[in-house]
């Protein structure tokens, strides 16, 4: 049970959030022809540009408040919803208000990639960033932009050469007075915006998010894809011939 389980969760990874976050294209290419970048050669490792950079493209999407129950109030992210601690009861989350399920309205929506973050996580509080000497330290923007400076991220252009992408140009990039590459994280979120619309990772981020959640997959001694990758999802479907994140929380609930 717990290995079907597992075979069903990693088919909604590649099947369903994978290509509504990169494009059925790349996803399909990438699942067909393997990596042309990562490769762990051994055992798999999450490297610095999908860890410090491309998947940290979420940080956009978070909204300031979320409702969590039918017909219950809105709670901020902070301090409300930071976590590490019990889960109150008003906390519990009703799916439904995240995930569309059949039969129900449609679901609260996340804000669109394209690097505009809530003040929420502009100013996150003490008890998240600990004490500061500089404010702009409590921005997670800054955090971000800080912590692929200190891994020593290659910029976005860097890797929209190397793998044979078109950069963004000063106008799509909209930094008027930043003169020099762009960071990783926020080229990705512009990447995203201007290319993608605001609903999914361009060239750039695309690549890397889908050769490593692909690989990481292929590499798992215990998965479908290297046991048998012509497996097809075995429990029941809300539609023929899909699975999706749905019909797993509609199994769970």
């Amino acid at each position: 049970a717990r290995l079907a389980l597992v075979w069903h969760y990693q088919w909604v990874i590649l099947h369903d959030f994978l290509p509504t976050l990169v494009g059925n294209e790349l996803t399909a290419r990438v699942l067909k022809d393997g990596p042309r970048f990562y490769r762990p050669n051994g055992e798999p490792f999450i490297p610095v540009e999908f860890a410090d950079g491309a998947y940290r493209y979420g940080h956009s999407q978070i909204k300031a408040d979320y409702q969590l129950q039918l017909g219950g109030a809105r709670f901020p992210v902070f301090p409300d919803l930071a976590g590490f601690r019990p889960l109150a009861a008003e906390h519990s989350v009703d799916w439904r208000l995240l995930f569309d399920l059949p039969g129900h309205r449609p679901a609260q929506r996340a804000k669109p990639i394209d690097g505009q973050l809530p003040a929420s996580l502009i100013r996150l509080p003490e008890s998240i960033t600990g004490a500061v000497e500089v404010n702009a330290y409590r921005s997670l923007a800054a955090r971000d932009l800080q912590r692929g400076q200190g891994t020593g991220l290659p910029s976005g252009e860097a890797i929209a050469r190397a793998i044979g992408a078109t950069p963004l140009t000063r106008k799509e990039l909209a930094l008027a007075e930043w003169d020099g590459e762009t960071p990783l994280w926020l080229y990705i979120l512009r990447e995203a915006a201007v290319r993608g619309n605001g609903e999914r990772l361009g060239e750039v981020g695309g690549r890397i998010v889908a050769e490593v959640l692909v690989e990481i997959v292929r590499n798992d001694p215990e998965s479908y894809l290297a046991n048998n990758p012509s497996w097809q999802p075995t429990l029941p479907s809300h539609q023929a011939g899909t699975f999706k994140i749905r019909d797993l929380l509609v199994l769970a609930t």
